[in-house]
């Protein structure tokens, strides 16, 4: 494990982040083309266009 090898090496180990550092918030710049694409797919699905993306990001991950 990685952490391990890190310990024993004396390598400096971070520590985790809390959901403290995490404001749930994203800021995002696309061409007017793909919002727009989105847009009309979120519609069309019955959803806002932040849940469509939500689910988006969900699944690619």
């Amino acid at each position: 494990m990685w952490i391990e090898t890190a310990y024993e090496a004396g390598d400096n180990i971070p520590l985790p982040s809390t959901d403290d550092s995490y404001s749930g918030k994203l800021m995002l710049r696309m061409p007017k083309s793909l919002h727009r694409r989105l847009s009309e797919t979120a519609e069309r699905e019955g959803v806002s266009l932040n849940q469509y993306i939500v689910s988006l990001v969900s699944a690619a991950t």
